[in-house]
């Protein structure tokens, strides 16, 4: 409150764009950006956060760090030795005297920033909620905002030049207007459907302009009763997949031809898929849903059956020399899942004539 001559003047409050997300979001941070959240819903929230630390705008070693703005971090369980110590806020590094002067503020206060007796950790409970300010914004400015980050998009510098020469003067000032938040869970977004086997969800930055910065993208796969995903490698990019829904049966073999990883992963369980890897999954009796985070924002996968396959690119006497096969073996093995792409229902186990023939003979 202000006080004049003949008239007090109240402060209201004034902070950037809130973002409020819910279930099956993508959310897109950039590297530096102070950000909170707060749940004012009737659930638990789970989120998780992915980092790369081989991000070009990492200019520090390749290790994860957090620089909190408040709060600390205690009794958290790390696999990094050098994590296990208590880490406090950025303020607890200053001296009471010039954190109060440079702020303007007294020094209670600036000891309350550093949060020497807070023993609260990293999430706090706001005892009487959040009042924040919610501008309106009609389809028609959100529409705008988001032509104009197109544009934006396009006019800016490749990867490789912004590598070299640092990020593009007063970029900094666009974070707090860029579209940072896309559902991913939305049928009606998705890239590839099968009505017997599921469905596929990319998020790349031509969909979601940000990840451009971040040089990640995501992918949501929803796997029915028994289906499969084809079996593929991702050419440029590492894989994190979380699975989110259900049960699934996955398989991932590396260069040597040899099985690195073959389980089940259940929901709530993680596995990194490094790049080139090539990767087998199966839904299980109740299904699976998993969302894979991938160190590339325009990440491409090679398939190996269904539509636009390796092997659909390959002629039959290839195949059939490369595995000593017939060309008709070699042609059903190039076109056994017919148009399906991605995603495969469940199929009984073809079995060739002479295998037929064989268990006939035997019995």
């Amino acid at each position: 409150m202000f006080e004049g001559q003949s008239q007090s003047y109240e402060f209201r409050d004034e902070h950037q764009k809130t973002h409020r997300f819910s279930q099956g979001d993508v959310i897109a941070l950039p590297a530096g950006i102070a950000h909170w959240c707060y749940n004012d819903g009737e659930v638990p929230v789970v989120a998780i956060y992915i980092s790369d630390v081989n991000n070009g705008a990492n200019q520090l070693d390749p290790r994860q760090r957090d620089f909190m703005l408040a709060g600390n971090k205690r009794g958290q369980q790390t696999y990094r030795p050098e994590a296990q110590e208590r880490s406090q806020n950025i303020f607890s590094g200053f001296s009471i005297e010039l954190l109060s002067e440079s702020l303007g503020i007294s020094t209670g206060m600036a000891r309350q920033l550093q949060g020497q007796n807070d023993q609260r950790g990293e999430i706090v409970r706001a005892q009487r909620g959040l009042a924040l300010v919610q501008p309106y914004a009609s389809p028609q400015k959100q529409e705008q905002e988001q032509l104009q980050q197109r544009e934006y998009y396009h006019s800016r510098p490749s990867r490789q030049q912004q590598h070299g020469s640092g990020w593009s003067n007063g970029l900094d000032e666009n974070f707090c207007t860029m579209r940072v938040r896309q559902n991913i869970d939305d049928p009606n977004l998705a890239d590839a459907y099968n009505p017997r086997a599921g469905r596929i969800t990319q998020l790349n930055s031509q969909k979601f302009p940000i990840l451009d910065l971040v040089e990640m993208s995501a992918v949501k796969v929803n796997l029915y009763q028994n289906a499969l995903l084809s079996p593929f490698w991702n050419i440029n990019a590492h894989s994190v997949v979380y699975i989110t829904q259900g049960r699934s049966r996955v398989q991932v073999v590396n260069n040597r031809g040899r099985t690195v990883f073959n389980g089940e992963l259940r929901r709530g369980q993680l596995l990194i898929i490094p790049q080139h890897h090539v990767v087998l999954k199966k839904a299980q009796r109740e299904g699976c849903a998993y969302i894979a985070i991938k160190t590339n924002p325009n990440p491409m996968v090679s398939r190996i059956a269904g539509k636009n396959s390796i092997f659909r690119a390959l002629p039959n006497d290839v195949v059939a020399s490369a595995y000593r096969v017939s060309r008709e073996e070699a042609r059903r093995l190039k076109h056994s899942r017919g148009n399906e792409f991605g995603v495969f229902a469940a199929r009984h186990t073809y079995r060739s004539n002479e295998e037929v023939s064989g268990a006939a003979a035997s019995s």
